[in-house]
Parts: structure tokens; sequence; C-alpha cells
């Protein structure tokens, strides 16, 4: 049975990634002809997140989060997440219950139909090219953290070759702490099995994203920097290392795949 599910797996994983590229085609396409209706980004953030329903249905990701009781559509957040694979960013993206934005290298805005959506759905390009730049494009990732928009990040700044938790790199905590929001940890399990670094072939099987209850910034100050982030970081870590299952939710509002 498990040679058969292998063999299926890399049959279908052609097809996947065809379909993987033909979704993100049509759905940037149709955030493109939404955005002189709404400036806001809002609806290309709808966009967004269909894109990655469809593309987590085309390899089979039955994806569930939990702990979504924990968030407030009043409050807008800094969401921390561990990364180990392609599909963690449709993990946050299909089912996160409110919008947010992300951080890309500029270059990538220029990218056809992905960078088209990153610039109209408001997103934030970081240019890299010197450090004054850098430090421009931050200040404008800072004033729109202020002005209302929640950030999605993954500090540890690329994938994990084996699923493990990596260092995670300041920048963003930094600019949770001088945005004034809270930090919210969350969870990724089960993506390294799904598509693990390096793999282009996608298999099937269930992803739990684990939202952690939000940490306030407010109550550190720049001194206490590596105290926010070891914070941040253990409530990720003990989650990875507990696992999850439906008989751990105990009440929390579950949102699934359907």
């Amino acid at each position: 049975m498990k040679i058969l599910k292998t063999i299926l797996v890399y049959l279908w994983s052609p097809f996947a990634n065809l379909l993987w590229y033909a979704h993100t085609v049509i759905m940037a396409t149709l955030s493109l002809v939404l955005w002189p209706l709404d400036k806001s980004g809002e609806m290309q953030h709808w966009c967004a997140r269909w894109w990655c329903r469809l593309i987590a249905w085309s390899i089979f990701a039955d994806i569930h989060v939990h702990g979504v009781e924990k968030l407030s559509a009043q409050q807008n957040y800094v969401y921390m997440a561990n990364h180990a694979s392609l599909i963690d960013t449709p993990a946050l993206f299909a089912y996160l219950p409110y919008q947010f934005r992300i951080m890309a290298k500029k270059h990538l805005f220029y990218i056809p139909f992905m960078g088209w959506h990153l610039w109209t759905a408001g997103n934030f390009p970081i240019d890299q090219s010197d450090a004054r730049k850098t430090a421009r494009s931050l200040k404008a990732v800072i004033e729109g953290i202020r002005a209302g928009k929640s950030l999605a990040v993954f500090p540890e700044g690329t994938r994990s070759p084996d699923g493990q938790l990596q260092e995670f790199k300041q920048g963003a905590f930094k600019i949770a702490m001088r945005a004034g929001v809270p930090i919210v940890p969350v969870t990724i399990i089960g993506t390294s099995k799904l598509l693990p670094k390096g793999s282009l072939a996608p298999r099937p099987g269930r992803v739990d994203v684990v939202i952690g209850t939000p940490i306030e910034t407010r109550q550190y100050h720049e001194k206490q920097l590596s105290e926010l982030i070891a914070a941040t970081r253990q409530v990720i870590e003990a989650t990875l290392q507990a696992g999850w299952s439906d008989q751990k939710l105990t009440g929390a509002v579950v949102v699934e795949d359907k």
C-alpha cells in the first residue's frame, strides 16, 4: 500500500504543480482586474485566500486552523510562523480569519502575475540594494502596521531543511515592537511531510495551523528584544513538539478545509 501511494504521488505531482501555476495566473489576473474597484487591497486578499485554497485542494492538503477565538477583529497583529515548506504560505492565507500583508524582496513585485498581485494588494516591498533603502522600506512597513494593517512573517527567514525550528532573526520583532502591536505565534504542523524543502512532489495529508495567545510587545523595551524572541519561539517550539489532534481542542474554534 505504501509503495502504491508513493507511485500515485509521483504520478499526480506534475498535474499538481501545473494546477499550482494555473491557479496563480487565474487568481492574480482576477486580483489585477479587481484592483481599480478597491484600492484597499481587501478584494486582492480575497483572491489570495482563494488562490491558496485552490492550491490546497489540488494537492489534497487537509488544513485545520485552531485558536481563532484568541484573535480580535478590532486588533491588528504581527503573525510569526515557523517555516518548513512551500505549503506554509497557502496554509496561512487560506484560513487565517483576518486579513494581513506580507513583506517580500522588491524584485519579486515585478514578476508577472504574482508580482502584480503583491503590488495591488498593498504588500510591502523591501529594497535591499543598500542600507538606506532597506531602512526606508522597513519604515514603510512600520507605518503600514501603525495604520492598521496586520503582517505575517516567517522569522526563520528561510525554509527549514528538516522541519526543525531554526534560529529566529531579529528584524520582524523590531518591527512589531516599534509598531506597538502584539505578536501572534503561529505553529504550522505537517507541511514538511507534505512538501519538504527540495521536493517538487506534494503529498496528501493533514496540516494543522495552531494560533497561540498574542504576546503584547508593549511589555518589552528594546533591550529586552532577546526575551521577546525567546517567548515567541518557546510557544512555537512547544506546540511543534506536542503536535496537535482533535482531542486537544478543548473547546477551541476550528476552521477546517471544506
